[in-house]
Formats: C-alpha cells, sequence, structure tokens
C-alpha cells in the first residue's frame, strides 16, 4: 500500500538540515545559499523514500534521470552561454535554464512520474521555492527556471516508469473474442 505521508516527512527532515542557513546576517547571501542546499532536498526526499519501499529499481531511474538533468541542464547552458539567453539579470553568465531548478525538479518530477501527483507535490513545492529565490536574487529570469523545470519533466518522462507495488499485478488477458487487462491487488 503506498503511504503518501512518508514522502513530506522525508522531505521536511531535509528541510530541517538546511534552514538553519536562514539566520545568518546577509539575506541575500543567505537566500543564495539556502537555494544551494534546498536544490537537493527533493532527490534526496525521493531516494530515501525509494529506498523505504524497497524499490531499487525506481533507484536506478533516479539516478539516471538525475544525471540526464544536469547533463541536459549543462549543454544547453553551454549552448546559450554566448547569447542574450545566456545573460543573467546580474550581469553573470549561464543563466538558461537554471541549474538549481533544473536539479530540484529532478527529484520532484521523479516522484510525481514513479508514484503519482501526491508523492511529489511537497517536492514540487521545495523546487517552486528554489525557483522563487533565484529569481528573487536576480540569478535567472522566469524562463530559466521554467525551462529548468520543464527539462527535468520531460526527462522523467522518458526515463523513470510507474511503480506497481508487489501487492498489484497488471496482466494482458487475450482469449476467444477477449482481449483486456486483469487488474488485481492484496490488501
Amino acid at each position: 500500500m503506498f503511504h503518501s505521508r512518508r514522502i513530506p516527512c522525508a522531505l521536511l527532515s531535509g528541510l530541517c538540515l538546511v534552514l538553519p542557513l536562514s539566520s545568518l546576517a546577509d539575506a541575500n547571501r543567505d537566500q543564495l545559499r539556502l537555494s544551494n542546499w534546498l536544490k537537493f532536498v527533493p532527490a534526496a526526499g525521493a531516494a530515501a523514500y525509494t529506498t523505504y519501499q524497497g524499490d531499487y529499481r525506481g533507484l536506478w531511474q533516479l539516478g539516471g534521470e538525475v544525471a540526464a538533468t544536469v547533463a541536459a541542464t549543462q549543454a544547453l547552458k553551454y549552448a546559450f552561454k554566448d547569447g542574450d539567453w545566456g545573460t543573467r539579470p546580474d550581469g553573470g553568465s549561464k543563466s538558461f535554464p537554471s541549474g538549481h531548478t533544473s536539479t530540484a525538479c529532478a527529484g520532484a518530477a521523479y516522484l510525481g512520474e514513479r508514484y503519482g501527483w501526491q508523492a511529489a507535490a511537497p517536492a514540487y513545492a521545495v523546487s517552486a521555492w528554489v525557483a522563487y529565490i533565484r529569481v528573487n536574487e536576480d540569478k535567472h529570469y522566469v524562463r530559466d527556471v521554467v525551462a529548468g523545470c520543464a527539462l527535468a519533466y520531460g526527462l522523467s518522462k522518458l526515463v523513470v516508469k510507474p511503480w506497481l507495488p508487489a501487492e498489484v499485478s497488471l496482466l494482458p488477458v487475450i482469449g476467444p473474442g477477449e482481449i483486456g487487462l486483469n487488474l488485481s491487488a492484496r490488501w
């Protein structure tokens, strides 16, 4: 049986590790440091939940999806670095797409694709917070954070397969005059 209450607990545990950073004196530097840590919370929570479920295939899919997202993000940053989309609002370079947001959304997208939207909602909330910080602190434009999250979402659709726990089976049924699916569950 799926227990969606465990996902928020894993994410909140991760947040408790990084929230003490918000008590520093310099608010801007503090928010940027917070976004540096928060970008890992959704993937760490996803890894913790997947391990708890004993879903080791899911761990491989999570690793592959995060690696693909980071690689694609870096390739796009390199491709756009010399154009207008490569310039950050604060004058820096390599703005498009947001690496922080794509990393955060990779964990959230994995949870949504593998376990459903209920599991992904808290992780997407953390990802939205990271995106807000990056835009608010003039490190990215809104287009950059939207593209980063869309990239992670799209790659999760390619790499991650939905999870059916051992108590659920889905089998094709083909017979004389009959084609369908047989869904059986034990609870």
